[in-house]
């Protein structure tokens, strides 16, 4: 399936759902069809300023995907919004660290904003009908879920585990979550927190950054690769990557740990297959309590560690339940930059009165 298709000659009928993905340092919009086709895509910056100036950034983004040419004179029947954290759905709130956001309402802000706009969201500008069709609301139901949910949900659609009912994706990056299908049917929680694989318990000993982070996001997050590089580093400079924390420690970041690593670097593979190691145990912990058919490793990072994903199975399969670990298989994420409109595209279809 291509990540991007447009399509010119779209049915004058069909509907369309308008995605927003909040990825890292911008906001990606698109329209989204009922067959996984993104009709086009815009990507704008995130502002670094407080909640109120990102949610207006939203709302403009959102109001001028919908202007586009490429829309031509179909209708917008739903709106998904992707937020790089948790989403309490029955109290509405939204919790994102990344941005500052505690509990904001984040949807009632940007229903607010397009109302305020006084533009109709849901009809294309060159759709005209009479004052007594004219709808009580001026945009579609807006759902908004987490970055992890979205991924599995893209990812049941129309990428690695399409038509599965048991699937788990894996999203590891600066943070790890996961997001959890079972019986066909999305883990949320009580108060959306399901999923928070970060936290798994899985050392020995308790260290002070467990408690703002998590065990396993602590010890196989993006940080973590240049914790650990620092950590067994022993200050030779033998090394493209010793040079590196020898001469220059400012560009020591885990991008450089990667490219080390796949140039060969002793220190750097030595610092990959540690990680690959928790992230292997944290999977583990997944298989054995989910019993799920796929378990999916995406997120920067996560695609990233693609080449070493052996690594990540070996372990997984020693700890899990020889049976669960049996009737899984652990797989990349396919779906590249667009999983998060995807997602989102698909849930606020299937959650939209008007599909």
């Amino acid at each position: 399936m291509s990540e991007n298709a447009d399509q010119p000659n779209r049915s004058k009928n069909s509907q369309l759902t308008c995605a927003i993905d909040l990825c890292r340092g911008g906001i990606l919009a698109g329209l989204v069809d009922e067959r996984a086709r993104i009709v086009t895509s815009r990507q704008t910056e995130l502002p670094v300023t407080g909640g109120k100036a990102v949610v207006q950034a939203i709302t403009k983004a959102l109001l001028e995907i919908s202007t586009v040419a490429e829309r031509g004179e179909n209708e917008i029947n739903a709106v998904g919004i992707c937020v790089p954290g948790n989403v309490d759905q029955k109290a509405g709130r939204v919790s994102a660290p990344g941005l500052k956001w505690d509990r904001l309402a984040l949807r009632e802000m940007i229903e607010q904003g397009i109302e305020e706009s006084g533009f109709d969201v849901r009809r294309a500008t060159s759709a005209r009908r009479a004052r007594a069709e004219r709808l009580a609301s001026p945009h579609p139901d807006i759902t908004v879920t987490s970055d992890a949910i979205a991924s599995v949900v893209a990812e049941t659609w129309c990428g690695t585990a399409e038509g599965k009912r048991h699937v788990i994706f894996v999203n590891v990056g600066r943070k790890i979550d996961a997001g959890i299908i079972a019986e066909g049917r999305i883990i949320q929680g009580a108060g959306g927190v399901a999923g928070a694989a970060g936290w798994f318990a899985l050392s020995e000993g308790f260290r002070e950054e467990y408690a703002t982070r998590g065990c396993l996001e602590t010890e196989a997050a993006a940080a973590a690769l240049v914790r650990r590089t620092i950590e067994e580093w022993s200050g030779d400079t033998h090394s493209p990557l010793s040079r590196i924390a020898s001469e220059e420690p400012s560009h020591l970041t885990p991008e450089a740990v990667i490219r080390a690593a796949r140039g060969g670097d002793s220190l750097a593979l030595k610092v990959i297959t540690e990680v690959c190691g928790w992230l292997g145990r944290g999977v583990a912990e997944l298989i054995s309590m989910f019993n799920p058919e796929i378990v999916i490793i995406g997120g920067e990072l996560g695609v990233a560690l693609r080449p070493y994903l052996n690594e990540v199975r070996r372990e997984a399969r020693l700890w899990a339940h020889p049976l669960a670990a049996r009737q899984c298989r652990i797989l990349s994420a396919t779906l590249g930059k667009n999983i998060g409109l995807l997602g989102a595209a698909r849930i606020a279809r299937l959650s939209s009165p008007e599909r």
